[in-house]
This record gives C-alpha cells, sequence and structure tokens, in this order.
C-alpha cells in the first residue's frame, strides 16, 4: 500500500513525503517572515522617523515597510531560475540539488533567526542597518536552495506519477505553513516551561506600534493616561474601544486626549517585545526538517532518475520566448490572452497586499499580537487549501472563467461587508469580529475559486504547443503584481495616516476591477480532451 510495485507503476508515498520536508522547511519560514518581519520593522521605522514625521511627504512608515516585504520577491525573480538552472547541471555524490540544500538552508536559517536579535539593538539606526543587512541575506540564501528543493520531487518521481506527488508536496508545504503561523504560540510555551518568564512575559504581553510593552491594570487592560480636565465618563464607549484597541493615542476633535502608558524597565528604559524566540524555534524545526532529508537522501540516493541525465544546451529544451504580436492565434484570442493578463495583474496586487499588512492590522484596529494574528492567516490558509478541490471540480463544471467571477464577486462582497460592519458598529468589537471571522473562512474559499482556475484558463488560451510561452507570460502578470502590491497598498495606508483598516478598501478596489477586466476574456474554456494536458502543464509550473 503506498510503496512502488515491482513494476514501478505505483508512486513512493513514503519517499515523497520525506522528500516534501525540504519544500515544508521553506514554507515555514516564509509564513514567519511574513508575519512577523512587516511588525518589527513598522516598530523601528516608526521610532527611527519620529512617526514619519521625518520623512519627505511622498513616503510614509507604511509604504517603506510593504517594499522592504518586496525584496523576497525581487529575489525570487533574479536568483531563483538562475539556481534552479545551475542546480540541473550540478553532480556530486549528493546529486544535483542537495549540495545547494545541505550549504545553503543552515545559512538561510541562520541569517533568519539574527532578524529579531538585529531588532534589539538600542541604536535605531544601526538596527535598522543590521536587519536590513541580515534580510537581504537570509532572502539570498533563500533563492539558492528554494528552486533545487522543488526540483527533488521530480528528480525521484516518473512523470507519469507526479501528478500524485505534487499533491504530497503541496500537503508538506502546507503543514510546513501551519506550523508557522502556530509557532508563536509554540515559542512561548517553550520559553514559559524552560524557565524564561521575563521573555514569556514579554511574548504574551500587550504592546504598542513602537513594540513597547504596556503597563496593564489588574483588570488585563492597558493602564491610560488621560490629558489635564478631559472626563472619560463623557465618552464611556470611545474610550472602551481605544483600551481594548491597538492604538497608542487616542484624539476627539483632533485633541490628544489619552495615551497608553509604557512599563519602564529598571534603567528607566521602554522595555520591548523580543520576538527572537519565535524565529530560533521556527529556525530549528527548519534544521530538523533538512536532517530528514539528508537521512533520506542518503539511503534512497540511487533512486534518483536525473543523476546521469545531462543538460547539453543552455535553453534546456525548453520553449523559446515567442513575443505575443508573433503568436498564431486569432486576433480575439490574442485580446483575451492580454485582458486575462491585466485582470491578473490587478488581482494579485490584491491578494499579494494582505500577506505584509494583515499582522500590523490586526495589531492596529484589533488589538491582536503577531503570536495569534497568525492564527487567524491558517485560517484562511485552512480555508483556501480545504477548497482547492470544490474549486477544481466547479472550474470544469461551471466553467473557470464562471468560477473565478463568482470567487471574485464574493470576496468583494465579504471585503464591503467587514468594512461596513467595522465602521458602523465600531464600538460593537464582537459583532465586528465574527464578522471578520466568516470573512477569513468565506474569503479563504473564494480566493481557492480563483487561484486553482486562472492559470489553467491562461494556457487554454494558448494550447498545448505553447505551454511554456504562456505558463511564462502567467508568472509575469503574478510575480509583477508581488512587487507592486505592497508598495501601492502601504502608499495608500501611509495616505491616510497609518489606517491599517484601508488595507481592505485597497484589495477591494483591485479585485472588484479585476472582476469587471476578467468578464472582457472571451476564451480559454477547455474542451474534455485538453484537461490531462493542462493538469499536466500546471503541476509541472507550480514545481
Amino acid at each position: 500500500m503506498g510503496k512502488k510495485t515491482k513494476k514501478g507503476n505505483g508512486l513512493n508515498y513514503k519517499q515523497t513525503f520525506l522528500i516534501g520536508f525540504g519544500f515544508m522547511a521553506c514554507m515555514l519560514m516564509w509564513s514567519v517572515y511574513n508575519s512577523y518581519v512587516p511588525v518589527i520593522f513598522r516598530a523601528k521605522l516608526t521610532e527611527l522617523t519620529d512617526g514619519g514625521a521625518k520623512l519627505p511627504a511622498f513616503l510614509s512608515v507604511a509604504l517603506l515597510v510593504n517594499a522592504i516585504m518586496t525584496i523576497d520577491n525581487i529575489f525570487g525573480v533574479v536568483f531563483q531560475p538562475y539556481f534552479g538552472k545551475k542546480s540541473d547541471k550540478t553532480f556530486t555524490k549528493w546529486g544535483k540539488r542537495m549540495p545547494y540544500i545541505i550549504i545553503c538552508l543552515p545559512i538561510c536559517a541562520l541569517f533568519f533567526s539574527l532578524i529579531p536579535v538585529a531588532a534589539t539593538i538600542k541604536a535605531t539606526a544601526l538596527s535598522v542597518v543590521l536587519m536590513m543587512t541580515v534580510i537581504i541575506f537570509f532572502n539570498f540564501t533563500m533563492s539558492v536552495w528554494r528552486s533545487p528543493v522543488v526540483s527533488l520531487m521530480p528528480d525521484f518521481t516518473p512523470s507519469s506519477l507526479q501528478s500524485d506527488a505534487n499533491a504530497v508536496i503541496n500537503i508538506m508545504g502546507g503543514i510546513g505553513q501551519m506550523v508557522g503561523f502556530v509557532i508563536g504560540t509554540i515559542a512561548t510555551t517553550l520559553v514559559g516551561l524552560l524557565g524564561f518568564t521575563a521573555l514569556h512575559d514579554a511574548l504574551k504581553a500587550k504592546a504598542n506600534s513602537l513594540g513597547q510593552i504596556l503597563e496593564v491594570g489588574a483588570d488585563g487592560k492597558p493602564v491610560v493616561e488621560y490629558v489635564s480636565g478631559f472626563d472619560p465618563s463623557k465618552y464611556k464607549d470611545t474610550v472602551e474601544n481605544f483600551i481594548e484597541s491597538g492604538r497608542d493615542t487616542l484624539y476627539i476633535n483632533g485633541e490628544k486626549v489619552a495615551e497608553k502608558v509604557v512599563k519602564l524597565g529598571a534603567n528607566g528604559e521602554p522595555s520591548y517585545v523580543n520576538y527572537t524566540p519565535v524565529f530560533v524555534v521556527a529556525a530549528i524545526v527548519t534544521i530538523l526538517c533538512l536532517l530528514i532529508l539528508m537521512i533520506f537522501y542518503k539511503r534512497n540516493k540511487q533512486n534518483d532518475l536525473s543523476k546521469d541525465v545531462r543538460i547539453e544546451s543552455e535553453d534546456g529544451g525548453k520553449d523559446k520566448k515567442v513575443k505575443i504580436k508573433e503568436l498564431p492565434i486569432s486576433k480575439e484570442e490574442r485580446k483575451s490572452l492580454l485582458t486575462m493578463l491585466a485582470a491578473l495583474f490587478l488581482i494579485n496586487n490584491a491578494t499579494e497586499a494582505i500577506v505584509p499588512n494583515f499582522t500590523n492590522f490586526a495589531l492596529d484596529t484589533l488589538g491582536v499580537k503577531p503570536i495569534y494574528s497568525t492564527l487567524m492567516m491558517a485560517v484562511f490558509a485552512v480555508s483556501l487549501a480545504v477548497f482547492g478541490i470544490p474549486a477544481g471540480v466547479m472550474g470544469r463544471k461551471l466553467g473557470r472563467k464562471r468560477t473565478i467571477i463568482v470567487g471574485l464577486a464574493v470576496i468583494v462582497t465579504m471585503f464591503i461587508v467587514y468594512i461596513t460592519v467595522s465602521q458602523v458598529f465600531e464600538t460593537n468589537r464582537l459583532f465586528v469580529w465574527i464578522t471578520l471571522w466568516i470573512a477569513l473562512v468565506v474569503g479563504g474559499a473564494a480566493v481557492g475559486c480563483i487561484n486553482i482556475n486562472t492559470l489553467p484558463l491562461v494556457l487554454a488560451i494558448g494550447g498545448r504547443e505553447y505551454v511554456g510561452t504562456f505558463t511564462g507570460y502567467y508568472y509575469t502578470a503574478t510575480f509583477s503584481a508581488a512587487i507592486t502590491g505592497p508598495i501601492l497598498c502601504g502608499w495608500l495606508i501611509g495616505l491616510f495616516h497609518e489606517d491599517y483598516n484601508f488595507m481592505f478598501l485597497f484589495c477591494a478596489i483591485f479585485f472588484a476591477i479585476g472582476l469587471v477586466v476578467i468578464t472582457q476574456v472571451k476564451h480559454g474554456e477547455s474542451k474534455p480532451e485538453d484537461e490531462e494536458w493542462i493538469k499536466e502543464a500546471v503541476e509541472a509550473a507550480e514545481d
């Protein structure tokens, strides 16, 4: 059961599962990085720029943070393809891919764990410089081993079985992502059990936007200092909402009337949250994943199907690049392709804007620390993953374009509902919370309808002969959006005085425009006989 038969016509699930530990390590680090780095950098840049006052008018802290969070996408576009090709031509006793993974994964994990360490340096400017240096090296080393680790599965799996194998690898990646989302809770528990009481308390403590720990009263709520002459009883609901929120200062009619009190240490200086345990625990788990992968490879390297395959040509036999105007397709199909790529760019601007901003949104608007708000992101991710198969079935039965439109319509509706509820029922926090949880679950399913069906729709326009070319067009649109989305969203948030609620407005607008654009796509629905090659092409592209 699950193992290869003597004829070799069955997938070795155990082998594929063990290969998946490499991808699991990768996804674990990314989920932690995308959740905590925006919060850490925002605190540092806010302190360095006096809340953005020292920045030019066209810049803001939110914009700078989001720009920093695009480094991984830029490095991915520039370096990952290069090292992927380089590993194709590498031949050692550890195979093609493993030298890159064995050498660079531990270095990557080291730089990863140093990110919060650099943030603990008191000299803010020096701290920011060191953080940027560490982050650049982390992203570079990640780019070196990410493509090789993804290529391990095809190296060990015959092409006829790669469909099933890819599902196993994606499950392992999903597990890594889920572990990353809960690693904050795990790290907090561990430091408590090991007796690091101060660190444990700091991780669980309420903090302001600078990462400074707040004084908390007997009721567990932050202590608030009011300006002279202000009577909080006259604004009971407003004050209570402020205390429960993640905001540091309360303004009424443009005047500062209250401020949360920062806890001071023995030296008279503010105490800060230190996320080092979260990153260190995550780094240790990734090293354990590497050890499992190394043991597996040492015992099973004879099953590496690519060990004797040498690529002589520079292009590796891949499709040559073809300009859109040179494609042998009709004028109408060319128009559909360009329209679909425009829609993809718009849609991915919205999806990519959520990742670097959600933890800061939760901290500001809901008063929820990153170690807990990541659990909310986990709910969204689980909903997306669970709805993956139904979304694929809907695409084949209902039509891919219609399924994407349904997904877009649902998620735009959920954004509008949440924005409305959060503004109209601002004082009813329970209602706002319930609405947000519903939006996360339904939104995850809606994004699943979109993500699962966009690439097959693009490939179907081009046909089987131009799979490589159209896959390239697809990733050009999505990678471009991964760079512009966070930057544009950060600019909007900064424009409205660092109000992270505008993240939802940004996403709703881009999803809505994408919805309008995609209705103009007139081609891309495949015939039943095309489903097999489209499925194979999608899996190859995701590898």
